[in-house]
């Protein structure tokens, strides 16, 4: 993968030697998960900084790193990669972690929070673009290993995805085979300019449950701490879930701080809704 150097750019041919030939030579970890967690979270941010870059040029071809965002919305083909890049620098000065949610991209700003959705078997996963890449064939996002375990693809190398910003209308969304799990999120407060959320529609959602009274005694103890926090009822069949949510925001940056807040309260199962 691109590293930190592309961004003070440094000679063309240090970043191609840095992202040639990975495919036939990463794999998975030792050991299928790190010791004593079964649920991956988002990077945390450590050392990483703000970044889009110049315009720069990698076997011949220019790319163009997005200097602003909104509503990004794009299918292709992902892949992954793992031990070969384990807690080597990623292209915005953070750590890479093939344990944590990442994932690199050729334009995205960096970091930028993205839903990747495997359109085989509609499992959906939160990451954090914090690297540039990949650079093989046409290829659209390179995962980490835990990514494309949650996808369900880390045996196969590669899957068809629909990638997309947490602001980005999801009005057709890809039909899941199964339920997907809710994914974690551990979110750094990185200097990132401040974007605006979807007029309002997004939430972030600690829990959903049958008993309202549950669903209530949880909304009562964040009230303190999180004043808009309120239940939102969803009729199903033969049910009602009482869905307890903080929001709706109104900047991107507001969603990153607030679940790192809980995160740091033991919510480790906090997702992210838009409506």
């Amino acid at each position: 993968m691109i590293k930190t150097a592309l961004l003070i750019l440094l000679p063309l041919g240090l970043l191609t030697a840095c992202s040639s030939n990975k495919a036939s030579h990463d794999g998975p970890p030792a050991q299928a998960s790190v010791p004593g967690s079964d649920k991956p979270a988002l990077p945390d941010g450590s050392g990483g900084v703000y970044k889009t870059g110049n315009p720069y040029q990698i076997g011949g071809r220019w790319y163009r790193p997005m200097q602003s965002l909104s509503s990004y919305d794009e299918s292709g083909v992902a892949s992954w990669y793992g031990r070969d890049f384990h807690s080597k620098s990623t292209a915005n000065g953070e750590r890479y972690d093939m344990h944590a949610l990442s994932a690199a991209h050729k334009t995205l700003p960096m970091p930028t929070l993205v839903r990747v959705t495997n359109l085989e078997n509609g499992r959906s996963v939160i990451v954090r673009v914090n690297d540039r890449g990949p650079f093989v064939k046409d290829r659209l996002i390179d995962l980490s290993y835990a990514a494309a375990r949650e996808l369900g693809y880390d045996n196969k190398g590669t899957a068809r995805v629909r990638v997309q910003t947490l602001d980005a209308p999801t009005d057709t969304p890809a039909t899941p085979v199964s339920p997907p799990a809710p994914a974690p999120l551990l979110i750094a407060a990185s200097p990132v300019p401040e974007r605006a959320a979807t007029s309002g529609h997004i939430y972030v959602q600690l829990g959903a449950f049958s008993s309202q009274a549950n669903s209530d005694q949880l909304r009562q103890s964040l009230l303190a701490q999180y004043p808009n926090t309120a239940l939102y009822p969803k009729q199903l069949v033969n049910q009602t879930l009482y869905r307890v949510r903080i929001g709706p925001f109104e900047q991107m940056q507001q969603i990153e701080q607030t679940v790192i807040s809980l995160q740091n309260s033991g919510f480790d199962n906090t997702i992210v809704v838009i409506e």
